[in-house]
């Protein structure tokens, strides 16, 4: 029976897969990749590029403009029903999955058939999961990321979910590798404070063991695994690793020197994970892993970021626009950009005019009504060296109304940005499958999608992009060339002429968030 695991290694470009081989020959990367069938996979989200919208495109098969997701904890859309994730297309096929904190993944179906584990993504709203008792990382882990949206910051868990964390470490999966890097970081910021900013990765690679420990335990025919932190650091330190991709570097040689190492040890880390793999994979030559990053980055015009105007005090900010306690809550988002969720449709109706009316500096907050209930508002300016807004033509303090200046502390807005070319390629634990594609070769992203759901015996839906037949053969472990009409590998019947539906189409500002 064939079984994958999709490794969702976000925005990572070859360009830094390369040169992080390069620099380090005798890499997990290095010796993978030299027997890997390598491709590129581009999205073909046109309106914006971001991780909360390709993700989307990957799972279900089709292009934003199509779903209509454009945020985080989206509970609806034009074609968020219409368009399930795949993992729920294939379990209703009866081929079990288990899915690792895939963007777009909360909450828990209610319906868990077919499900072998289920850790929803990192923004999730509650922590519910399959099985229960890993919500004892998932409560830990989702809190993290509220705490740290911007800075990393210390802190931020409370009594209870530490504990619950505690009790459940023994089953949770947690390495004595990760352990061990725990303790080196937690030593390492003492030493150096700038070191911090790491913390993104041992939050990286806890979710990867807890993850590895579900793969190892059940086994499921597919599994997804979502890893952040390398694209975190290529936002912020881009211009740190890669200083000559700029006409203007505007960072100055002493955040240099500082930051030049952030890319390389996260992908020490991403490293590390990609060995494991390789370790399981090679005890069980039924699983092909595919590594997919949704889309890349590439270096783009910045600036030194010294503070940034973010939400300090939601429900503050709520009441003084005139919102009744309780009828507004914002959900996990990624800064700078925040979701807001109101009790019914004239609540959201008021808190988007009251928004258009708050001015900061010469323009009002930017908002973005997603549907009846929820909307997504900006209120990112930056390098500020004022402290008052007006907000109906009066003057207010910012201190006042619920928002705060935030200090920086790694001085980085993003430095790196996204394009639609991520990387993708396919290995096992004994079969050089590079005659199957060298890199070269761009493939729709939604075709990737649909060669997973054909090489585990289904077939695609109509709506969806023909499968590709060279990664096909790989993910079979085919000869080269070997894969002509593509068929779902059960011999269920793929058609070979599948087109993707005419069908309705969302409209996206062009709002771009800095940092991931």
């Amino acid at each position: 029976m064939q079984k994958i695991i999709v490794l969702e290694l976000n925005e990572v470009p070859y360009k830094v897969i390369d040169t992080y081989i390069s620099e380090h020959p005798k890499s997990n990367f290095a010796s993978i990749l030299k027997r890997s069938a390598r491709f590129v996979a581009t999205t073909p989200d046109e309106a914006q590029l971001h991780p909360k919208i390709s993700w989307q495109t990957f799972h279900r098969g089709v292009s934003g403009e199509t779903h209509g997701i454009v945020e985080y904890n989206q509970t609806d859309s034009i074609g968020m029903h219409k368009y399930p994730p795949f993992w729920d297309l294939l379990r209703a096929e009866n081929v079990s999955v288990g899915v690792g904190a895939s963007i777009g993944s909360y909450p828990v179906p209610e319906d868990t058939s077919n499900i072998s584990f289920y850790l929803p993504d990192p923004f999730a709203v509650t922590s519910e999961t399959v099985p229960a008792y890993v919500s004892a990382f998932q409560g830990l882990n989702t809190r993290a990321v509220a705490h740290s949206s911007r800075n990393v910051k210390a802190g931020g868990g409370k009594l209870d979910d530490a504990l619950r964390f505690l009790t459940n470490f023994p089953r949770l999966g947690i390495s004595a590798n990760t352990c061990i890097q725990t303790v080196k970081q937690l030593v390492g910021e003492r030493l150096n404070p700038a070191r911090i900013v790491r913390r993104r990765n041992i939050q990286g690679l806890m979710t990867f063991d807890v993850i590895f420990r579900q793969l190892k335990n059940e086994q499921p025919q597919l599994t997804t695994v979502f890893v952040n932190h390398v694209a975190a650091s290529m936002h912020r330190y881009w211009a740190a690793k890669f200083p000559d991709d700029y006409e203007n570097n505007q960072m100055p040689q002493s955040w240099r020197d500082t930051y030049k190492d952030e890319i390389d040890v996260a992908m020490d880390h991403a490293d590390h994970m990609l060995g494991k793999l390789r370790g399981f994979v090679e005890k069980h030559p039924e699983y092909r892993v595919l590594v997919v990053g949704s889309m890349g980055q590439h270096a783009i015009e910045h600036e030194v970021v010294r503070n940034q105007l973010v939400v300090g005090n939601f429900d503050n900010f709520a009441k003084f626009l005139g919102i009744p306690e309780g009828n507004a809550k914002r959900l996990a988002s990624m800064e700078p950009e925040n979701v807001v969720e109101c009790s019914d449709t004239p609540t959201l109706e008021k808190f988007i005019d009251a928004c258009k009316s708050f001015v900061i500096g010469e323009d009002a907050i930017t908002i973005r009504r997603m549907n009846d209930t929820q909307a997504c508002f900006w209120v990112d300016r930056t390098n500020l060296d004022f402290d008052h807004a007006t907000f109906n033509g009066e003057k207010v303090l910012l201190k006042d109304t619920g928002l705060k200046i935030e200090d920086i502390q790694d001085m980085s807005g993003s430095t790196a940005q996204h394009v639609p070319q991520g990387c993708c390629f396919v290995f096992d634990g004994h079969s050089d499958l590079s005659a199957h594609g060298t890199g070269e070769t761009e493939h729709n992203l939604n075709a990737v999608t649909s060669t997973i759901i054909s090489a585990l015996g289904v077939a695609p839906k109509p709506y969806m992009k023909d499968p590709v037949p060279e990664l096909m053969g790989a993910l079979l472990g085919m000869p080269a060339g070997s894969v002509g009409n593509v068929e779902a590998s059960d011999n269920s019947g793929v058609a070979d002429t599948a087109k993707e539906a005419e069908p309705e189409k969302a409209v996206e500002p062009e709002k771009v968030a800095q940092t991931v």
